[in-house]
């Protein structure tokens, strides 16, 4: 390894300051691994600089950077809402001092690195296994032939994710949205820490079918001939972003790295870059990706979304797939009386409704979650909306319950 990967754990005890010998210092929200190349081609050309990685998840990194020691020099991420505290407060280097070359989501200074796209990743293995249907979109992973045998990640551990999960909810509004991510969420056999981790578990066989980006599927496979890929229909373009910081004495540095990064050779090695992004001035190739989300919208509401998918999706999972596999089972059953088939539909309202409605969302007590140093009561608050979504699953499973057995004494 040319260059030395530092991953400092102890900022929460120790400021950060860069050092004599020209410390670069750059935060990011991707796997450190996926940089290496690009950073072992910019020190050969920069040598005697030192390289620091911070890897750090959106809330992470938000807090590091409200530090006013924190020593970044750039900021490198898919998450729009890392950068815009920064953008907001002047912090960052305009964009005009960093290419000549302008992308169309460039913002005055916020650069697009590279984009990606999203969509459904199998195990071609797993999948014969099981006698599945290979899926053909996000949709169709409610059917109950898949219960137990999806993966994909929290949108408040990865960025990615919660640009998927935006979308659903942009697409389909908040209530019919919540209603399709709580379906797939009954069908989950595990919620992931990271998209890249949803790719290795369905590459090693773990779970059958994930909702990714490309450039995991792609690496996976590049070994495995069993896994494969196809982009959400109608889907959405994920862009990277990369800034430098506005800081003295090292803003040099920063500017430099990101001309690097969006220099011509840098963009013409970035297909082949174990990032696997497309090039930050091309249209991206994904003839399906005509869904534009509201990035505005998304980042007013990031915390609300991802805290709401924890409450009824992640630390839901025993519930949310015992009450889905009740559900799927009385689905098959022929001749449900009236009294039953009543019961069966409150049943899966209960388990396909989120706690908080679209207005409480824009609410001041929901949106104080995106600050619960300020909002201690936030805390409690979340309690509340996690014990009632507990409750509205198990009158899920109990009213399920009760229809299996009535039906079973008929017969």
């Amino acid at each position: 390894m040319l260059y030395r990967l530092v991953i400092v754990l102890l900022l929460a005890t120790f400021p950060l300051h860069a050092s004599e010998n020209k410390q670069l210092v750059i935060l990011t929200t991707f796997n450190p691994a996926l940089l290496s190349s690009s950073i072992e081609v910019f020190e050969q050309q920069h040598p005697g600089w030192d390289v620091l990685i911070l890897p750090r998840r959106e809330n992470e990194g938000l807090a590091l950077l409200a530090r006013p020691d924190h020593g970044v020099n750039v900021v490198l991420s898919s998450s729009r809402r890392l950068f815009q505290p920064l953008a907001d407060s002047h912090s960052l280097v305009p964009v005009s001092e960093l290419s000549s070359e302008h992308s169309q989501l460039d913002s005055d200074y916020i650069a697009v690195l590279g984009y990606s796209g999203c969509g459904i990743i199998w195990n071609q293995r797993y999948i014969d296994r099981y006698a599945l249907p290979v899926p053909s979109r996000w949709e169709s992973l409610i059917a109950p032939v898949y219960h137990d045998h999806l993966v994909m990640s929290s949108p408040s551990r990865s960025a990615t994710t919660h640009l998927i999960v935006e979308s659903l909810l942009q697409r389909y509004g908040w209530q019919q949205g919540w209603r399709l991510l709580l379906q797939l969420g009954g069908n989950l056999n595990a919620i992931s820490a990271s998209n890249q981790r949803a790719t290795d578990l369905v590459a090693r066989g773990q779970s059958g079918i994930g909702l990714v980006i490309d450039s995991y599927a792609r690496e996976q496979q590049d070994h495995f001939p069993f896994i494969h890929f196809q982009y959400q229909p109608d889907s959405i373009v994920l862009p990277s972003y990369i800034a430098a910081l506005d800081r003295k004495p090292s803003r040099l540095m920063g500017i430099e790295f990101v001309r690097f990064m969006l220099s011509a050779s840098s963009q013409a090695r970035i297909e082949q870059s174990p990032i696997y992004k497309y090039r930050r001035a091309d249209t991206p190739a994904i003839d399906t990706a005509t869904f534009t989300v509201d990035t505005g919208l998304m980042e007013k509401r990031a915390v609300a979304v991802q805290q709401l998918f924890d409450i009824s999706i992640s630390q839901q999972q025993p519930l949310l797939n015992y009450a889905w596999q009740l559900i799927h089972n009385i689905r098959q059953l022929p001749a449900l009386t009236p009294q039953q088939t009543e019961q069966l539909e409150l049943a899966v309202t209960l388990a396909s409704t989120t706690v908080i409605s679209a207005e409480q969302a824009g609410t001041a007590d929901f949106l104080s979650l995106q600050d619960p140093v300020r909002h201690p009561a936030s805390e409690r608050l979340v309690g509340l909306w996690q014990a009632q979504m507990s409750r509205q699953l198990q009158q899920s499973i109990r009213l399920s319950q009760g229809i299996l057995m009535s039906y079973r004494q008929e017969r």
